[in-house]
């Protein structure tokens, strides 16, 4: 099957959605190089599966979840930066367990051996014109049907075909040195306080800054000073990951307090490092708080 465009890719995707039998789990492992339209597929299935959450590429996050109708999850994960997935395996094995969940997972390969066997494999590679060519290997029964499933050109062309990556949200797919700008690829921040070294991430940018005691004072001006050495402002940022804990109690709740506001003003897309969206990033400090007794 062909594919010639960003939003054919968006269309099969959301077709896709409309012919899963969303009763049980589905597995679909999606496989191809950056840039491929991996994560573009991705946010076409959750359309049609009424997710009504922005859907973006989980790079930092390794993995992204988002509710379903029947209580569910679309969990999206992709294990590129990890060679070993460690804990995000007995994530991934728990969430396997669940019936309603579906998942999606890029770059699979050290997880290989937790997959059910009858999963669906969604094959996307690039032809030389731009086109994206689609094989689908589904051994399941009676799961996956429809045209969407068979080889073969198809008959629409539902825009002109580009020549930038589809998965333009996709932190890899430029290889650029800059910061990709708001309306081809956003603005990606990851911030993490719980330590004592404050870790800021700008997309593909890692910048690291041991405060002292100032930490509430000038972390605003930190994060400022780093985009403004990539040329962006405020408003160019397209989403925040908050590491929300365990950690340092003062810190998590300044930088809570920190990405909570921006994503209320930037009115942009707010998750914690376990890919969860979230409305209001509540700092998991995991132990209890220790709070003086009030001075007499």
């Amino acid at each position: 099957m062909i594919i010639n465009s960003e939003q054919e890719m968006l269309t099969f995707g959301e077709e896709f959605a409309s012919n899963l039998e969303t009763k049980k789990s589905v597995v679909i492992e999606l496989i191809g190089d950056v840039g491929t339209g991996k994560t573009t597929f991705t946010r076409g299935l959750a359309k049609g599966l009424d997710v009504k959450e922005s859907v973006t590429s989980p790079s930092f996050t390794i993995s992204k979840s988002y509710a379903l109708k029947n209580g569910g999850n679309l969990i999206h994960y992709d294990f590129y930066r990890l060679r070993d997935p460690g804990l995000m395996a007995d994530d991934l094995e728990e969430n396997l367990k669940n019936p309603k969940n579906i998942i999606v997972i890029e770059w699979g390969e050290s997880i290989s051996s937790l997959l059910p066997k009858s999963h669906i494999i969604i094959n996307i590679s690039k032809n030389d014109n731009n086109s994206r060519n689609i094989k689908i290997t589904d051994n399941r029964s009676n799961t996956f049907s429809g045209a969407s499933a068979t080889n073969g050109e198809r008959g629409e062309r539902l825009s002109p075909v580009t020549t930038a990556p589809w998965d333009a949200d996709d932190l890899r797919s430029t290889g650029a040195k800059e910061c990709p700008p708001k309306g081809i690829a956003g603005l990606s921040l990851y911030l993490d306080t719980s330590t004592p070294e404050t870790i800021l991430k700008l997309n593909d940018k890692e910048y690291k800054y041991v405060f002292a005691n100032d930490l509430a004072e000038k972390l605003l001006k930190f994060i400022h000073d780093k985009l403004k050495e990539n040329h962006k402002d405020w408003k160019d940022i397209a989403e925040i990951t908050f590491m929300s804990g365990p950690g340092s109690f003062t810190g998590l709740r300044i930088g809570a307090t920190i990405v909570n506001t921006l994503a209320s003003e930037l009115n942009i897309p707010l998750y914690d490092h376990k890919g969860n969206q979230k409305k209001i990033i509540v700092p998991e400090y995991g132990r209890n708080a220790n709070i003086s007794k009030p001075k007499k």
